[in-house]
């Protein structure tokens, strides 16, 4: 779960703004996760966390970069995550993965930040960015109705339009890019399939048809973020964006009713168990080595663990894939 956790704070990053050429952007993101595994049923993962970062809009854009400021991480150490002609350079700095809202404060309080960024394809140099005081919005992220549950059985239509409904959120005042944005992704190697962008008050989402493949295993994100931004804070055109977002993980897949069937001949029998092992021993969906679509995943979480095998072991015994 923590990879994506990881990977909806660094979204909301991505997401926050543009920069120009020659331009040095800063972001902040923080964020609080739950899952939902029901209708009605959502649960805190009690993981809070913050992402902060610092983007060069061409490749190779700094050696280095490093935070100061008045918290326990400092000067805080920060990694090169992404790098390309099309998007620049971009460097994370990461806290550490907190139970509450006052435990990840004390660690990344508001105030100034300074960025330091050593030399490469743009200059070097200091920059301070001021995180502001967390402004999350005070609604919890739930996909409402039987919205849920009608994603679980969403295998033998694929071809039609998906609607589902969500309570939306409260925007703060001064915020000023705040968002409701809705992600479905492939927990193997597909990547985002589907996306989309709304205000904070929408209450309804619709994935068009064509949009999901059959066979697949995916996990949805949906963010509730209040978001603040300040273009032209940056340097030479960069931008200044801050992010506080409760975002909801939910899983589901297209796999139709038999998904331990791993051969596809209607038996759940030691054939799918040679397969179902080969899964197994690899632990990770995205590893080079692992089957297209991953079908040992059958939690739909990425990962083909001892949790996956229980399912199968009640499916095996079964040996007929229901009709």
């Amino acid at each position: 779960m923590r990879h994506s956790i990881w990977m909806a704070t660094a979204l909301a990053l991505l997401s926050a703004g543009a920069v120009w050429a020659g331009a040095i952007s800063f972001a902040s993101s923080k964020a609080e996760n739950y899952r939902q595994t029901g209708d009605g049923i959502v649960t805190p993962y009690n993981d809070w966390s913050c992402v902060l970062s610092i983007t060069g809009d061409v490749a190779d854009a700094f050696s280095n970069c490093t935070i100061n400021y008045a918290g326990p991480l400092s000067p805080l150490g920060m990694v090169a995550v992404s790098n390309s002609i099309e998007h620049g350079q971009t460097w994370y700095g990461y806290s550490d993965l907190h139970q509450t809202l006052a435990s990840l404060e004390a660690q990344v309080p508001p105030g100034e930040y300074e960025f330091v960024y050593d030399a490469n394809a743009l200059p070097g140099g200091s920059h301070i960015f001021e995180l502001p005081p967390s402004a999350f919005c005070a609604e919890m992220p739930e996909l409402l109705g039987d919205t849920f549950s009608r994603l679980q059985l969403y295998k033998n239509d694929l071809g039609s339009d998906f609607t589902g409904t969500m309570g939306g959120f409260t925007d703060d005042p001064g915020a000023n890019a705040s968002a409701l944005t809705f992600i479905v992704y492939d927990v193997g190697k597909g990547g985002v399939f589907w996306s989309a962008t709304m205000p904070p008050t929408s209450t309804a989402f619709t994935i068009p048809g064509g949009s999901i493949e059959a066979g697949r295993a995916y996990f949805g994100v949906m963010y509730y973020t209040v978001s603040f931004s300040s273009p032209g804070a940056g340097v030479d055109g960069g931008s200044h964006a801050s992010s506080f977002s409760r975002n909801v993980f939910f899983y589901f897949n297209t796999r139709g009713p038999c998904p331990a069937d791993q051969n596809g001949d209607g038996f759940v029998d030691d054939a799918d168990f040679v397969l179902f092992v080969q899964g197994y021993n690899l632990l990770y969906c995205a590893d080079p080595e692992a089957v297209e679509k991953c079908p040992a995943d059958l939690t739909n979480d990425g990962y083909v663990l001892d949790d996956d095998f229980s399912i199968f072991v009640v499916a095996y015994n079964e040996l007929l894939c229901p009709e």
